[in-house]
């Protein structure tokens, strides 16, 4: 723990001490970077009032000992709709994926859900149970794995366009994306950029000092962008894996193209599947395994 997070964090108490006393039945959730254990010199502390029942109540921000504390309010049954979307993983390979589209739209606020702990008399204690922490992660997973694929197929444009600083923008985006696919595999909630270096330090285990985001190979030299996206492809399939567990192996035919720039893995709620823009293929356990042996090769 940082001095910036020791003192944020007897500030929060203490506000929500206070909070609590003038608004009595009333829970007090500390939210955001500094519930995960994060934060830096200029940090904020976030802070939500949730009503048991009625409106949310209205309450000014403030500044305690020199430290902006925003107060954010809502209503007990207001959250267990959002906290309802992690009842289940429902991403279908094929058919309606309503329910992806709905949590996409929520993951911000999913975050801050996932990141929440309830303050009470000096003791906190996470808001989500192991099991919804575990269908976030899912979710969040597969929410950085749909936007590799999107920024896969902007990169064939591009690459085929020949238009090169674009590219290369995209590459470095990529870069960011599956190091967050990473780290959502890891468990950890997709927080802004900045804390990108530290969540992955998390993902390695408690107390590991913050890691740089790990590049692609230099897509200037020859081959470059297939070595890239091979790169793309190993990764994902890695954090897939490591959040769904590794497919056993068996007799598969799989057709060879499928292996070819801009084909990504995603694991859906009814099995694995390879996309490449709005090309999807539905992929047995084997075909899968036997997929992933060539990504990682």
């Amino acid at each position: 723990m940082t001095p910036w997070h020791a003192e944020r964090l007897r500030i929060a108490h203490a506000t929500a001490a206070v909070l609590a006393a003038e608004h009595p039945g009333v829970q007090i959730r500390l939210e955001g970077a500094l519930a995960h254990g994060l934060a830096h010199a200029r940090s904020d502390i976030d802070l939500r009032i949730v009503t048991p029942a009625g409106r949310p109540l209205r309450v000014v921000s403030r500044t305690v000992d020199g430290i902006r504390v925003d107060l954010h309010t809502s209503t007990a049954e207001d959250l267990s709709e959002l906290r309802g979307l992690l009842a289940s993983f429902d991403l279908p390979r094929e058919g309606d994926v309503a329910a992806f589209r709905t949590v996409r739209r929520h993951l911000t606020d999913l975050t801050t859900l996932r990141t929440a702990v309830v303050l009470d008399h000096g003791e906190q204690s996470p808001v989500l149970d192991k099991n919804e922490a575990d269908l976030y992660a899912r979710w969040a997973l597969a929410d950085r794995v749909q936007a590799a694929i999107s920024l896969t197929e902007d990169l064939l444009g591009l690459i085929e366009a020949r238009q090169r600083l674009a590219e290369q923008l995209v590459w470095q985006h990529l870069a960011v994306v599956v190091a967050q696919a990473e780290a959502a595999a890891a468990g950890q909630p997709l927080l802004g950029d900045k804390w990108l270096p530290a969540l992955l330090g998390l993902a390695t285990g408690p107390g590991h000092a913050p890691r740089p985001i790990p590049a692609l190979p230099d897509t200037n030299r020859p081959y470059g962008a297939e070595a890239a996206f091979r790169a793309v492809q190993g990764r994902l399939c890695e954090a897939l894996t490591a959040r769904w567990g590794v497919p056993e192996p068996g007799d598969a035919v799989l057709d060879p193209a499928r292996s070819g720039l801009g084909w990504l893995p995603q694991r859906c709620s009814d099995g694995w599947a390879l996309q490449r823009g709005d090309d999807l293929v539905p992929l047995s356990p084997a075909q899968f395994h036997a997929w992933a042996a060539i990504a990682r090769s």
